[in-house]
């Protein structure tokens, strides 16, 4: 009877191990599939490892294959390739990716019943439109200018200007004379007929202002994105063509549902309504099915400890022989898009099949995690108890033997179960700073920036005279991450008769008429140039732009460099703090020559903003000096060899920081001084030349017109220079 017993118990145990492991292992499938394919989290991960978002724009925009997609625009598609930061900027795509994670993770969730892998281009469409606001006036630069002798000759080049930029393309040339204040009235009247009655109103002034000036790249600069239509037909053909606003990428599921991986997705969403009572259930009898195999061991006289561990490693064990019968069964179904079958771009293709091996290896790795954590809990516990039985059999005298004994096994084990359990770096998504990896670890100053001069003076925010094209916010899409803004109190009518004093006759009477009406009494702090009747922005709102890009973009260290005027530092440091930024400020160092967090540093405590005024420090706050910490180099020069020397201007000799002005100055900023100026291979000679002279790589490289010429270029050169010297 003894023996039949002990036989039915046995029987019993191995029921009941049988049972444990049974449960546990659609477990192990429910606890990866929670961790991965329905968490939004993996998929961006999995983006970051395979270097998705920089590959956008150096292996998908790029691709030959794209082009058949612009080929209908009515305008030249290296327009908008040439620009696909600004088409399609990083936060577009963040956006368009997070859809179709949604759209992945909904359907996996029982959400939906299929997913149909198309891109919604409405984000795309509405950067199109906004490309002849920055970037048509851009253009003007490059071309020649001709001298005419009459008001007629001068008329038809601007009108066959004007028809250039309507169908799209930049003009070669542009006419020159100087006009009366009667010259100009005969011209301003045909070149507003070719806009709306509300247009006409709104730009006639500033437009008879640039005439009358001879600034004729700044009149069609003004006048040129109201005339272009090529965007919004654009929007229309592209439309036409995909029947709608969306791009289908000819990827369903369902088209895939005679491939084992996909079968596998498909059942995971039949249960996925029900996965969580399951899963319950399942742990309940596993739970149970344990209890039983520790109350049968002590019937049975054997150890529980071990009973139950064995039955631990026994689940462990079948969990990893699953992972395998898994991976040769159900292999990654996304490795046939980049063949010559596929129906996406090779480069698309390429990116996504990158993109879904580094995917597919974070699901292995995963899931051997759990079950390697499985296996090491089982298998301490067994030697634990093991440890345990062989220390009753040691008497006394060997206590301090076995305390060390136990320590001696315990140290290692608990370090490979932390390990296994919690890989720490190893799971998490790549850290990108300013978007590349290699500046993360480099501090504030050990970095170069792309600054813009009077960035606030748009022609997209339509300011007399601006010195950039797109908006600030724009400005910072394209990489610009330091802004040089002028911020004033409103011009009283003693200040604008005084600045029209300092200015050429012409010019003065030009802008004469634009000042008119001035009044003093306009609250607050405005961004302006000189006159904010020339153009300005309120302080506030545009800080408050500035504060949802850095949202947007939570990887970006961005500076702000204000020239103070008469604004006092209390009123500056308040319209950083009304616009939501003061818990995005970080505060330089007491010391000017102490040490600046690094831009990791900067990422992870949120506080990535770094604001300097020109002339005042506000104790025991954020707001210091720039000159405190920095020295630059002269903001007058008047012709080409002027940017050719590094010449200390203001600041004390030695500082850590150094802004590199690069621009040329004359009646107003010119697109074609900036064509030349902001060549990459020019402002990468000079900024050496610094180094040469100064001991320092330029912290900032400070241009008008961002847009011409590439400027980025040469300070991402400068990043790598610093790299390679070790700064």
């Amino acid at each position: 009877m003894g023996r039949r017993g002990g036989e039915r118990g046995r029987l019993a145990h191995v029921a009941l191990v049988a049972l444990v492991v049974l449960c546990w292992l659609p477990l192990v499938v429910v606890i990866t599939a929670w961790r991965t394919v329905l968490n939004p989290a993996f998929y961006s991960q999995s983006l970051n490892r395979a270097d998705a978002f920089d590959r956008v724009y150096t292996q998908v925009l790029p691709d030959p294959a794209v082009d058949t997609l612009l080929a209908g625009l009515p305008i030249d598609s290296s327009l908008v390739t040439a620009n696909l930061r600004t088409v399609l900027p990083p936060s577009t795509i963040q956006a368009m990716t997070d859809e179709q994670i949604n759209r992945i993770v909904a359907y996996l969730r029982a959400d939906t019943d299929d997913v149909e892998l198309a891109v919604d281009l409405r984000p795309i469409f509405d950067n199109i439109s906004g490309l002849a606001n920055r970037y048509v006036a851009g253009e003007l630069g490059a071309g020649t200018s001709y001298q005419v002798t009459t008001v007629q000759e001068f008329t038809h080049g601007v009108v066959t200007a004007l028809d250039d930029i309507a169908a799209g393309r930049p003009p070669k040339s542009l006419p020159t004379i100087e006009l009366s204040p009667q010259d100009t009235d005969r011209v301003l009247p045909v070149v507003l007929d070719r806009v709306d009655a509300d247009t006409r109103a709104r730009i006639e002034a500033p437009l008879r202002a640039l005439l009358r000036s001879g600034n004729i790249a700044g009149a069609l600069a003004l006048v040129g994105p109201e005339v272009f239509r090529g965007d919004e037909t654009a929007i229309g053909r592209l439309q036409v063509y995909l029947h709608g606003s969306t791009l289908d990428l000819g990827v369903r599921l369902s088209d895939l549902r005679d491939r084992p991986m996909i079968v596998a997705i498909d059942r995971l969403h039949d249960v996925a309504a029900t996965l969580v009572w399951v899963s319950l259930l399942l742990a309940l009898i596993m739970t149970a099915a344990m209890v039983s195999i520790v109350v049968l061991a002590g019937r049975r006289g054997v150890s529980r400890v071990r009973a139950a561990t064995g039955a631990v490693v026994l689940a462990g064990v079948g969990a990893g022989l699953l992972g395998v019968v898994l991976r040769i069964a159900l292999p990654n179904p996304l490795t046939s898009l980049d063949r010559s079958s596929s129906p996406l771009p090779p480069g698309a293709g390429a990116v996504l099949v990158d993109f879904s091996s580094r995917a597919y290896g974070t699901l292995e790795s995963d899931f051997l995690r759990i079950v390697a954590w499985t296996l090491v809990a089982g298998l301490v516990g067994y030697g634990l108890s093991r440890l345990v039985a062989v220390s009753a059999r040691w008497n006394r005298t060997g206590r301090r033997r076995r305390v060390a004994t136990a320590f001696a096994l315990a140290a290692p084990l608990m370090i490979i179960v932390t390990w296994t359990a919690f890989p720490g770096a190893a799971a998490e998504a790549r850290k990108l700073c300013n978007s590349q990896q290699a500046l993360c670890d480099r501090r504030y100053d050990q970095v170069s920036y792309l600054a813009t001069h009077n960035a606030m003076a748009t022609s997209e925010d339509r300011f007399l005279g601006p010195a950039q094209d797109p908006a600030i916010t724009h400005q910072l899409d394209l990489g610009v991450r330091a802004l040089l803004l002028d911020v004033h109190h409103w011009t009283s009518p003693t200040q604008v008769d005084a600045y029209l004093q300092t200015l050429p006759p012409a010019t003065r009477d030009a802008l004469a008429p634009l000042t008119r009406g001035a009044r003093s009494e306009r609250p607050g702090t405005w961004l302006c140039h000189d006159l904010c009747q020339l153009g300005s922005l309120d302080f506030v709102a545009e800080l408050t732009r500035v504060r949802d890009w850095m949202n947007r973009n939570p990887t970006e260290v961005v500076t702000l460099i204000i020239q103070d005027n008469e604004v006092p530092a209390s009123e500056i440091a308040g319209g950083v703090a009304a616009a939501g930024l003061a818990g995005m400020v970080t505060t330089p160092p007491e010391d000017p020559h102490g040490r600046w967090p690094t831009l990791r540093e900067m990422v992870a405590s949120g506080r990535r903003l770094v604001v300097f005024t020109e002339r005042q420090d506000l104790p025991g706050t954020f707001l210091r000096s720039f000159y405190r910490y920095a020295e630059d180099t002269p903001f007058d020069a008047k012709k080409p060899e002027d940017l050719r020397t590094c010449a200390r201007n203001r600041g004390v000799d030695g500082a850590s920081l150094l802004l590199m002005n690069h621009w040329l100055t004359a009646a107003a900023p010119s697109r074609r001084a900036a064509l030349g100026a902001n060549a990459a291979e020019t402002v990468f000679t000079r900024a050496q030349r610094c180094r040469q002279e100064r001991g320092r790589i330029p912290t900032f490289v400070a241009v008008d017109f961002a847009t011409i010429g590439d400027a980025q270029a040469a300070v991402d050169r400068l990043n790598r220079v610093r790299g390679g010297a070790g700064s």
